[in-house]
């Protein structure tokens, strides 16, 4: 029984570790960082996933999209961002998501790639197993970032409702100048509104959900934060507030945006109420090699979303794997 599986809620098979699933852990800027992978069992893998949660997310919440990813023929590794997860949290003690700089989680995403991911993404038989992200919310933020910066890692890249603005700082006067001074005189203390983690955060009101439309799936996060409270994570800090919009206003810079060649999959949840669809279209808009998709009956948790709506989220990200990886091996990019 591995570390993560201490503590296991009653969910069907699905939502469980899959079978060969290795979970380990690793330093990175004075910080433990969890993370776990697996690969298809009887064959050499079409791509390797590296999977970015979102905000308070965790490995655990996202074992029936590595058992989607593995009937793809796709191996699957993801990571729980410092403060989340098994990972340390930044403020120990507490259930506070607070954040020291976006900049340091794309070098940690860069350190996780070069330790671990880089070794093993090559097969005696083939070569090198080409690399596609997939980010959701927050992660699809931090991946824009590496994808930036770290422009021949990844062949492809697909988002799902990514955090390139935050909707309910739109129309906020002087937001980025009010939240720079709240990260000065208060950093660490909790958002407006804002505690520990609590179900009520998540249930539904008026037959709908913000997370997602799907009963089993909107309550898989909480279902693993209830077997294992270590998991639980509540509201974020002003310091991350500040951290978050300022890398938001940094990705939606035109002169950031053209730097970027990756082919990217960008989509966005019609029923959208916590990042901004605006954003992520004006991102979409220019960048050079991008497409972007809404699923208007989705919530923000596409990827937990019902069936139809996953399918062909999962469908998009498959060809898009076909068009970049597949069907161009003579132009993979060196490690």
């Amino acid at each position: 029984m591995t570390e993560s599986d201490t503590h296991i809620p009653n969910l069907e098979e699905r939502f469980l570790q899959p079978k060969g699933w290795r979970a380990h852990h690793f330093e990175s800027h004075g910080m433990r960082i969890t993370f776990g992978s697996v690969f298809p069992e009887d064959s050499v893998p079409d791509a390797v996933v590296v999977c970015l949660p979102g905000l308070s997310e965790f490995t655990e919440k996202y074992y029936e999209v590595a058992r989607t990813c593995l009937d793809m023929n796709l191996a699957f590794w993801v990571l729980d961002w410092p403060g989340q997860g098994r990972s340390d949290r930044y403020v120990k003690g507490t259930q506070k998501r607070h954040s020291q700089n976006f900049d340091i989680e794309v070098e940690r995403l860069h350190d996780f790639i070069l330790s671990y991911i880089k070794h093993s993404s090559v097969h005696p038989d083939v070569g090198r197993i080409p690399l596609a992200m997939l980010g959701h919310s927050m992660g699809a933020n931090i991946g824009l970032r590496y994808l930036e910066k770290y422009p021949d890692t990844f062949e492809c890249a697909a988002f799902s409702a990514p955090m390139f603005g935050i909707k309910r700082l739109n129309g906020v006067p002087f937001a980025g100048a009010l939240l720079s001074i709240l990260n000065i005189i208060m950093p660490k203390a909790f958002i407006y509104g804002g505690g520990n983690w609590h179900k009520r955060t998540r249930e539904k009101s008026n037959d709908a959900h913000i997370f997602s439309h799907d009963p089993i799936r909107a309550d898989v996060h909480d279902a693993w934060c209830d077997a294992d409270p270590s998991l639980a994570i509540g509201s974020p800090t002003y310091g991350w507030l500040h951290h978050a919009a300022k890398s938001c206003r940094k990705i939606k810079s035109k002169q950031f945006l053209s730097h970027i060649k990756t082919e990217c999959l960008i989509t966005i949840a019609g029923k959208e109420s916590i990042v901004d669809n605006f954003d992520a279209a004006h991102v979409a808009s220019h960048l050079e090699h991008a497409h972007m998709l809404e699923f208007q009956d989705a919530a923000h948790e596409i990827l937990m979303e019902k069936d139809d709506i996953r399918n062909k989220f999962f469908d998009e990200f498959k060809k898009l794997i076909q068009k970049t990886i597949i069907d161009k091996p003579e132009t993979l990019k060196p490690f």
